[in-house]
């Protein structure tokens, strides 16, 4: 565990350091810290966006204004918190755009239910991991995304989401309670 926690210092070192160089105008610096970050924040813009096309576009939005704005950028040791609040605000401009020119085109869009949740399990069976999360609201399936399936870390998540380390901490803690909670009632129903 000390050798995982060690590699996280080293990595944020790192960041830090290529983030001063790059908001110094270093453009090698810059280039090496997006190549390292890029991956991992398209993964954060799939998940926001739900499409890869779109997370690709989205993308290419948040990688000119991290050039453009790095300079901007007063503590280099935020970079990664920094650059999921630009992909977080790159995909609302992307999906505003998307829905402005959706309603120029048809009119209103529907206000039907798009949360993709599969119809509900009956008690008699056991809720698979995919059901249980299909349960939880959005964001909390999201926010288990991004900490167990894309390795985002408290603070990067409050960045891209937009809200207080402590809200992320407590969601997370009550997704996890939910998913326990579905389990359960799914084993207890299955007695029955």
């Amino acid at each position: 565990m000390s050798d995982r926690i060690r590699q996280i210092q080293l990595n944020d070192a790192l960041d830090a350091y290529q983030a001063s160089l790059a908001a110094d105008g270093d453009a090698r610096a810059f280039d090496l810290l997006y190549r390292r970050w890029h991956p991992k924040l398209l993964r954060l813009a799939q998940r926001l966006t739900r499409n890869p096309d779109e997370a690709r576009d989205v993308m290419q939005d948040a990688a000119l204004t991290m050039a453009r704005d790095i300079r901007k950028l007063k503590d280099p040791a935020r970079f990664s918190a920094w650059a999921c609040t630009i992909v977080r605000r790159r995909t609302a401009d992307h999906i505003d755009k998307a829905v402005r020119r959706r309603a120029g085109l048809t009119g209103w869009p529907d206000a039907h239910d798009a949360s993709g949740a599969s119809g509900d399990v009956g008690p008699e069976s056991a809720l698979s991991l995919k059901q249980a999360l299909s349960r939880l609201p959005e964001t909390e399936r999201l926010m288990l995304n991004l900490v167990y399936l894309d390795g985002f870390r408290g603070h990067e998540i409050a960045a891209a989401l937009g809200i207080p380390l402590g809200t992320v901490k407590s969601r997370l803690f009550a997704a996890r309670q939910a998913l326990k909670t579905f389990y359960t009632q799914g084993d207890d129903h299955d007695e029955l």
